[in-house]
């Protein structure tokens, strides 16, 4: 079983959906798990007429209406089920005491995402320090990417996050990730939330490039493996 969290205060969700759709699109079994503080994906999927628990979607699970990981982890061994039977499992984490400091430690990849916000980056910037704080040992400095997502606008380099993550204990590995956005990948998100259905063909060149970086840079696929789950993925109507 391979971990996943995506930490950070923006909205991830499109982005972690189309990463579940490549991974299902090469055979690999996911869970995506909302820890997200407004509960959104409820929405995402259409099943706001009764209590949502583990609900099939686009070829992938997601979790959603649990406090916390162990509750989480209680209800599967009910079902019969463990975390550990899924190749994949994805938090979007954004409630800090979601998952225990055990996960955090032994996750497969920790990935801050943030966006340009003034009120991300501040308050994203204090998250994360609790974070830390609470789940690893003094001295302890986890490896940790970056994944900058709606980046709009040109005008500012990577480096500018800088003044508002480097002084963290986190190792953080290779370049961050740009996510590109405009108009029409805005658009397809809000068609894909009202129409409850993940379509990835009409992404911009820019958002498939940089998924795609996503994607190999956290599985280690090589470029033959990343560019079939992608038109896999585009083909799939679900």
């Amino acid at each position: 079983m391979n971990t996943w969290i995506f930490a950070g205060l923006c909205d991830k969700s499109d982005i972690l959906m189309y990463v579940c759709k490549m991974l299902v699109s090469s055979n690999y079994s996911v869970l995506l798990v909302d820890a997200t503080d407004k509960r959104k994906y409820p929405f995402y999927i259409g099943q706001l007429d009764e209590q949502l628990l583990i609900t099939e979607f686009a070829g992938f699970d997601v979790a959603c209406g649990f406090d916390d990981v162990v509750s989480l982890d209680a209800y599967l061994k009910i079902t019969g089920s463990s975390l550990k039977n899924y190749d994949y499992v994805i938090y979007d984490l954004e409630l800090p005491d979601f998952c225990t400091s055990r996960v955090w430690r032994e996750a497969s990849a920790l990935v801050w995402v943030t966006d340009y916000e003034i009120w991300t980056l501040e308050k994203g910037s204090m998250w994360l320090q609790e974070a830390i704080k609470r789940n690893f040992d003094e001295g302890t400095e986890p490896e940790m990417f970056k994944l900058i997502v709606r980046a709009v606008d040109e005008w500012y380099a990577t480096s500018y996050l800088d003044g508002y993550f480097n002084h963290l204990p986190v190792c953080w590995k290779e370049e961050p990730i740009v996510i590109p956005w405009n108009e029409l990948d805005l658009s397809l998100k809000l068609r894909n939330e009202h129409t409850k259905r993940i379509q990835m063909k009409p992404l911009t060149k820019g958002y498939k490039r940089n998924l795609c970086q996503l994607v190999q840079m956290i599985t280690e696929w090589d470029q033959k493996q990343i560019n079939r789950a992608l038109r896999v993925a585009e083909r799939r109507k679900a």
